[in-house]
């Protein structure tokens, strides 16, 4: 990534990419998400060599105890039946969603993007979707 890149990387919109290939809000989002729990990240890059990211963030206090422990085991997390018509165009993001509504009861159903989603609505699941979780901004 050039020095030029580098000094934008973390503006809402910035992208290096085709238009309609992606929103620049990746790593904005990030940086915002780091920023607010109070860390920061740091970016180093080499053209053709390879860019790392560094995110620093602050250590929970040990009076705290295991709070991932706690949160699991925390009862009245909303469980559900119905089936959710996942739509998020890059795979990490729907492949996570898709894993956690699955572990909350319930049934669903991922696209890449909305050409996907409405062949699989018309195809599979006429009139069965319950609920239509989609990303803001998609490509197709």
């Amino acid at each position: 990534m050039s020095a030029a890149v580098q000094a934008r990387v973390f503006e809402p919109f910035f992208s290096t990419k085709a238009v309609g290939e992606g929103t620049g809000l990746g790593l904005s989002t990030c940086y915002g998400i780091i920023k607010q729990s109070g860390g920061h990240i740091t970016v180093y890059s080499e053209p053709s060599l390879g860019t790392t990211f560094r995110i620093y963030l602050p250590q929970v206090a040990a009076a705290h105890g295991n709070i991932l422990q706690r949160s699991a085991a925390a009862p009245g997390l909303p469980r559900g039946s119905e089936t959710i018509l996942l739509v998020e165009d890059e795979p990490t993001l729907r492949e996570m969603a898709g894993a956690l509504l699955q572990r909350l009861g319930y049934t669903v159903l991922t696209a890449a993007n909305g050409i996907e989603a409405l062949d699989l609505l018309d195809a599979h699941h006429p009139g069965r979707i319950d609920l239509l979780f989609t990303d803001v901004v998609m490509p197709q």
